[in-house]
């Protein structure tokens, strides 16, 4: 008996039961056991993964290099902010609201002195400017007649 909702849901819908009910009971445990079974266990386990940045913020190995420097360290503004830059500096190197901040290997790190020490905090303790982009995009994208090399 075709259904009066149209050719695409009948087609679909009587080509998938009668490959069902042609396989038989048997064959249809077989087709859940090794089919659906395994990807509903590939499914749950990738839902139980952890998200990275609910982890904890354990560095207590990790503290950055010393920060050298080209030339003498001089702060470059960046327009219309409160943040600035330190071109001569071997990595990126910002300062904002009297705190020095730095990426080293994907942690930021705080200080109240160039030379330290430094410590971790995480992303929303350092300045708004610096919590949504890589670590080096204003160094890269900073207007080139504005930076002034030493």
């Amino acid at each position: 008996m075709i259904r009066k909702i149209g050719f695409r849901s009948d087609f679909f819908w009587g080509s998938s039961m009668h490959w069902i009910l042609r396989l038989g009971a048997g064959r249809v445990k077989h087709f859940l056991m090794f089919c659906l079974v395994p990807l509903g266990l590939v499914l749950m386990l990738n839902g139980c993964q952890s998200d990275p940045s609910s982890q904890s913020l354990d560095l207590s190995d990790e503290t950055p290099t010393p920060i050298h420097f080209d030339a003498r360290p001089l702060p470059t503004l960046l327009p219309r902010t409160n943040l600035y830059l330190f071109f001569s500096a071997d990595r990126p190197l910002y300062f904002s609201e009297g705190q020095y901040y730095q990426n080293w290997h994907a942690h930021w790190f705080a200080s109240g002195d160039l030379r330290g020490p430094w410590n971790p905090v995480t992303t929303e303790e350092i300045p708004d400017m610096l919590r949504n982009v890589p670590p080096d995009y204003y160094y890269d994208n900073f207007p080139y007649k504005l930076r002034k090399d030493p």
